[in-house]
């Protein structure tokens, strides 16, 4: 009998911590203005071979004529090229 007690005043203990951190986070994310500002989404440029998307100033390029062709690998790059 005893232990049924206070196996429910633990269960409505953690109810009441629980309903009470999320009523907290609400409030303290509605009156807290954000930190930095959201980041500008950069240009991706598509890999022709394998389809990856990659940062331009990261990939490997390789130009032909006035197109300018991007790389994820020296592998897909490879694998672009006509064989001579």
């Amino acid at each position: 009998m005893l232990l049924g007690w206070i196996i429910r005043v633990l269960v409505v203990v953690l109810l009441v911590r629980a309903v009470w951190k999320f009523v907290g986070g609400i409030l303290a994310g509605v009156a807290a203005p954000p930190k930095s500002s959201p980041r500008t989404g950069m240009q991706l440029v598509r890999d022709p071979v394998c389809g990856t998307y990659i940062d331009p100033s990261r990939a490997l390029s390789d130009k032909s004529g006035v197109t300018v062709y991007y790389f994820c690998s020296e592998s897909c790059r490879k694998a672009f090229r006509p064989r001579a």
